[in-house]
């Protein structure tokens, strides 16, 4: 049964033996149950998505607790995989402060207000609790290490709400969320399996494992074992925050190498490509609805997703453009970084690959117009 040695953290010598069809049995079967307890709870609970006449064009009222499965499946794997220490502990205690938040904003629509402010109380106690910040972004000019000093904190609260909600806005089709995170973690849990950063490929499976019972019910992909279910802002939450834990244990924790050196899992330039997508439509969003004199967290149909949408693809082809895209960017990113790419180089294709997306973004817009 193929396993790893997981050394948990500085504090923690003793390593242990970690088996992959083990985490993979018990975390899926942990989410896959408690899809099957929550969906008759759901009405009872008002955790359901009801359809209307802006956005929301489903059929039926649909079960919000994909989010809720994921986190279940996900303390489950922690708890049983990884040993207590600062690091864990901040972050279920942060995983749970989000979910909590979003299930009751899933039931009761609370304010963008709150939940950036709240949002931004847990990303403060992240950095508190387990001493993980942006401290730098490493060599992305070419002139050195670009240090951000006590602003790394400011820029860690930026990055927990920007990718909490990159990753909500792409929420419009079954199954695009899901997959999309999905990529992220896989890559990111690649990167970790290739440096020897078996605690970060650890948390990266668990995740991913904790993702595949919602994919299956949300694309109906068993019908007669699950009912449809959406990911609601629970989800969202707790996987673009998720996001952020990995993106900066990659980016700063230095792991011992066979050889005796210490280095990083990737490159802070290498990761912007492992989120690429949801943060490349993000930006482009955000910067359309601003020139355009919108609220930059107004809800509209100028996703990439609606786009494909109105030019006439079925859901399911634009699922499969955008998630074909996305793990493109990824494999893009992590190729560069295993070829020992220089960072000011990826960084400046990062950009470049951005402004070719809004390029062709805009093109499409202007194609359905007309």
């Amino acid at each position: 049964m193929p396993s790893v040695m997981v050394n948990y953290g500085r504090f923690c010598e003793q390593e242990v033996p970690v088996s992959f069809a083990g985490i993979f049995l018990l975390v899926s079967f942990i989410s896959a149950l408690s899809i099957l307890l929550l969906t008759p709870l759901a009405e009872k609970l008002g955790l359901v998505d009801i359809p209307n006449d802006q956005r929301k064009f489903h059929h039926g009222r649909i079960p919000l607790i994909g989010g809720v499965s994921i986190y279940a499946g996900l303390v489950m794997g922690i708890s049983l995989f990884i040993a207590p220490d600062n690091s864990s502990l901040t972050y279920l205690a942060c995983s749970s402060l989000l979910v909590a938040l979003g299930i009751a904003d899933d039931s009761k629509d609370l304010s963008a207000g709150f939940r950036l402010l709240f949002q931004s109380l847990v990303a403060g106690l992240m950095c508190y609790g387990s001493g993980m910040h942006i401290q730098f972004l490493g060599d992305i000019l070419g002139f050195g290490n670009v240090d951000l000093g006590a602003y790394g904190y400011v820029l860690t609260v930026m990055a927990v709400i920007a990718a909490i909600n990159a990753f909500n806005m792409i929420d419009g089709i079954d199954g695009l969320l899901g997959i999309s995170s999905l990529v992220t973690f896989v890559s990111m849990g690649f990167l970790f399996y290739l440096n020897h950063d078996d605690t970060g490929m650890v948390l990266a499976l668990i995740i991913s494992v904790a993702l595949i019972p919602y994919l299956v019910a949300n694309l109906g992909l068993s019908s007669v074992v699950f009912k449809k279910i959406f990911m609601g802002d629970t989800g969202s939450m707790l996987i673009g925050f998720t996001v952020v834990w990995l993106l900066i244990q990659g980016t700063h924790a230095e792991v011992l190498q066979p050889d005796g050196s210490y280095k990083t899992a990737f490159s802070p330039s290498a990761a912007l490509w492992l989120i690429a997508f949801p943060l490349m439509d993000m930006v482009r969003v955000i910067v359309v609805r601003v020139l355009h004199g919108k609220s930059p967290l107004k809800a509209d149909r100028t996703h990439l997703h609606h786009l494909f949408q109105q030019q006439g693809d079925s859901k399911f082809i634009a699922l499969l453009k955008i998630c074909t895209l996305s793990a493109f960017l990824a494999v893009v990113g992590i190729a560069m970084h295993v070829s020992g790419v220089r960072e000011a180089i990826i960084f400046l294709l990062f950009l470049l690959g951005f402004v070719l997306f809004a390029y062709r973004v805009s093109r499409l817009k202007k194609e359905i117009v007309q």
